[in-house]
């Protein structure tokens, strides 16, 4: 009810204007309301940003401790060496490597988690099968 009522009141003053001082001061009254709209939405748009940003560093670490995870089933001595779990955890590590990289595209932030190559995939399993 009250949108509909500050509607209504920024219209009536913009005739007021327009039938008491002419189109000038009616243009000025226009270009205000229009740039005090552009503001809010500006604001909306940047706080629903914040959101988007929170959350993608969220799932970053909700993925860097599911890699974590694996790492550590991985040393156990049942599944130590098994080639499933290290396929599993090179994809975990190559998810992490996609997401930091589209944060850092997309957002001026500083990623604070390891980041990891194929090259030292490759390096950790060449020892293991020379043994």
């Amino acid at each position: 009810m009250n949108k509909y009522l500050i509607g209504i009141s920024i219209l009536l003053n913009a005739v007021l204007l327009m039938f008491l001082f002419g189109v000038l001061p009616f243009a000025l009254y226009l270009s205000i309301i229009i740039n005090i709209v552009f503001v809010w939405y500006t604001r909306n748009n940047l706080a629903s940003l914040e959101e988007v940003t929170e959350d993608l560093v969220d799932t970053l670490e909700i993925i860097e401790s599911f890699s974590n995870h694996l790492d550590q089933l991985h040393e156990l001595e049942t599944f130590y060496g098994d080639e499933t779990l290290q396929a599993l955890i090179n994809h975990s590590r190559e998810v992490i490597n996609d997401l930091v990289n589209l944060q850092e595209k997309y957002y001026d932030l500083e990623v604070g988690l390891e980041t990891y190559d194929n090259e030292e995939a490759e390096e950790e399993e060449a020892p293991e099968k020379e043994e």
